[in-house]
C-alpha cells in the first residue's frame, strides 16, 4: 500500500457524523445499510482507481487501491497509522471485499462492523439475481423486486437504530450478493417497479418469502407468532413443480433429543414424535416429542429452526415419501398436493369404507387431503391407513388412542426418526416458485401479490 496522506476536513467531519447518525427521515432517504461483516479484520480493495477513506474526525486517507483494516475497540489500524471509527470508504471503482464486488461506500463501525451503505434501488440490483435469477420469468422478478424493497424499507425503520444496521446479506434477511451477480433484465426488473412497496392501510407491509410453499402457504401467527390479517396462509392456485418439492431428512434420535432439551424438554431419550397440530394446509404447527422421562409440545418451526433449516426444508410434513407436485383444483381454486407413490393401491371392503367415512366426518383428515382422496380413488387404502394411525389404532379393533387426534407419527428407523415434507422454508408470504408458475400462466405482479398478501396494496414509496 501506498503512504497515507492526511489532513484536517471539518466540512468532511461533520459530513460523516451525519453519515452515521440519521434520523428516521434520512433512512425513508433510501440508503440501506447492509451488514457484510463482523470479523475485526477486512481487506477492503477498489476495481478502479484508489480508496478514499474518512475517518469519525474528518481525517482523510488515500489508501491506494487495497488496504487491510483491523479494528479494535473503537480504533482502526490501518498500516500503523490509527483513525478513530466510524471509517468511511469510498473508490472511483466498485468497492471489493470476500471476492464480490460492491456498489456505494463501505462503512465500518464498532457496534455493526462492516456495512455496505448504498441506495436501495441499487441494493436490489444485488438482491433479485441472488433470490430468484435472471431466468425467471419478468412478472415474477418485478414481484420479487417490490417485495424484497417493502421488506428492507420496513427493516430499516424499525431495527437500525437498534441494530446499526438494516439487513444482513444471507437468507436471514433476503440474499445479496453485490454488484458482480447484476443481469440487465433482473435490474430492469426493478427499475420498473422502481419506489414500488407493498402496503397495509398507512404502514409499509411485512413481506416475508420463501422458496416453495409444498401447496399452501402459513400463518404468520404459527410460525412467528404474531398476526397480520394479510398473512393468514393461502392456498396455491397454479400447478407446479420445484426441485425441492419432496425432500426426505435422517436426523438422530439423539440430535433431536439434544434439541428439545434446549428448548426446554428434558424428557429422556426420544421414543416417538407426533405431529400433533397442523394448520388449514396440512403444515406442522406443533409437535409433541415423547421421551423416557415424559414429553414435550413444540412448535413447529421453532424445532425446525434448532435442530437444522436446511436439512428440515419445512414444516410441511408428510406420513411417508412420494414424489409430489403442486396441482390446482380449477373448481375450488385451491391449490393441492398430489402424491404418486410407486407401490400399488388396494380396493377397500366394505367396512373398511365405512371406517373411512367415519374418519372423515370425524375431521382426522385436513382440506387438502380430503381433496386429494376424491380426486385420487385410488389412495383411499394409503389414507385409510394413515387414519388409523391418527386414531391410535392398528387394526380395526379399538386400542388406547394416541395423543395426537389429528396429526400423524413420524417414522422411526434405527437410531434415527425421517421426516418426509414438501417445499422450503417457513411457508409465510410468497411462494418463490409458486410465483413463478403464476407469471408463467399470464398473472401481473401485482395480482400475484393480492393474492399472496390480500387486502395489500402496491403503491409508490416517497
Amino acid at each position: 500500500m501506498g503512504a497515507i496522506g492526511i489532513f484536517k476536513n471539518r466540512f468532511v467531519a461533520l459530513f460523516a457524523v451525519l453519515l452515521v447518525c440519521l434520523s428516521f427521515d434520512a433512512a425513508f432517504a433510501r440508503d440501506i445499510y447492509v451488514k457484510l461483516s463482523q470479523s475485526g479484520k477486512y481487506s477492503i480493495g477498489v476495481t478502479n482507481g484508489n480508496i478514499a477513506m474518512t475517518d469519525a474526525d474528518g481525517r482523510l486517507a488515500n489508501l491506494s487501491d487495497s488496504a487491510v483494516i483491523s479494528v479494535s475497540g473503537n480504533t482502526a489500524n490501518i498500516s500503523g497509522n490509527v483513525f478513530n471509527l466510524p471509517l468511511r470508504l469510498t473508490g472511483q471503482g466498485f468497492l471489493k471485499f470476500n471476492g464480490r464486488t460492491y456498489r456505494g461506500a463501505f462503512l465500518i463501525t464498532q457496534r455493526a462492523g462492516l456495512l455496505n451503505v448504498l441506495d436501495v434501488e441499487q441494493y436490489l440490483y444485488g438482491v433479485l439475481p441472488a433470490e430468484v435469477g435472471a431466468a425467471w420469468p419478468t412478472e415474477a422478478l418485478r414481484a420479487q423486486a417490490i417485495i424484497s424493497r417493502s421488506y428492507v424499507l420496513k427493516r430499516s425503520l424499525e431495527v437500525r437504530a437498534e441494530k446499526g444496521y438494516d439487513v444482513v446479506d444471507t437468507d436471514m434477511d433476503q440474499v445479496y450478493k453485490g454488484q458482480g451477480v447484476e443481469t440487465a433484465k433482473t435490474n430492469s426488473a426493478v427499475n420498473s417497479t422502481a419506489g414500488e412497496i407493498l402496503t397495509y392501510g398507512n404502514e409499509i407491509a411485512f413481506t416475508p418469502f420463501h422458496s416453495d410453499s409444498g401447496g399452501h402457504t402459513a400463518s404468520n401467527a404459527d410460525v412467528w407468532e404474531k398476526a397480520f390479517p394479510y398473512l393468514t396462509g393461502v392456498p396455491e392456485v397454479v400447478s407446479y413443480k420445484s426441485p425441492v418439492s419432496t425432500w426426505t431428512a435422517r436426523i438422530s434420535a439423539a440430535k433431536i433429543a439434544s434439541v428439545v432439551a434446549k428448548l426446554g424438554g428434558h424428557i429422556g431419550q426420544i421414543t416417538e414424535i407426533q405431529v400433533s397440530e397442523v394448520d388449514q394446509g396440512g403444515r406442522a404447527v406443533k409437535m409433541t416429542f415423547v421421551g423416557t422421562s415424559g414429553s414435550k409440545t413444540i412448535r413447529a418451526s421453532q424445532f425446525r429452526l434448532a435442530v437444522d433449516p436446511r436439512a428440515l426444508k419445512s414444516t410441511m410434513f408428510t406420513p411417508s415419501g412420494g414424489s409430489f407436485q403442486v396441482k390446482a383444483n380449477a373448481s375450488t381454486a385451491e391449490g393441492l398436493v398430489t402424491r404418486n407413490n410407486s407401490r400399488a393401491a388396494s380396493a377397500l371392503n366394505f367396512g373398511e369404507e365405512q371406517g373411512l367415512a367415519g374418519m372423515t366426518a370425524e375431521g382426522v383428515f385436513t382440506t387438502t387431503e380430503l381433496i386429494d382422496m376424491l380426486t385420487n380413488p385410488n389412495k383411499k387404502d394409503q389414507y385409510y391407513k394413515i387414519g388409523l394411525s391418527r386414531r391410535g389404532r392398528t387394526n380395526t379393533k379399538a386400542s388406547t388412542p394416541k395423543p395426537n387426534t389429528y396429526g400423524f407419527t413420524i417414522e422411526r428407523s434405527g437410531n434415527d426418526f425421517v421426516f418426509y415434507g414438501r417445499g422450503w422454508g417457513h411457508g409465510v408470504g410468497l411462494s418463490q416458485w409458486g410465483c413463478m408458475a403464476m407469471a408463467e400462466k399470464g398473472w401481473k405482479a401485482e395480482n400475484i401479490l393480492m393474492h399472496y398478501y390480500p387486502g395489500t396494496s402496491v403503491r409508490k414509496f416517497k
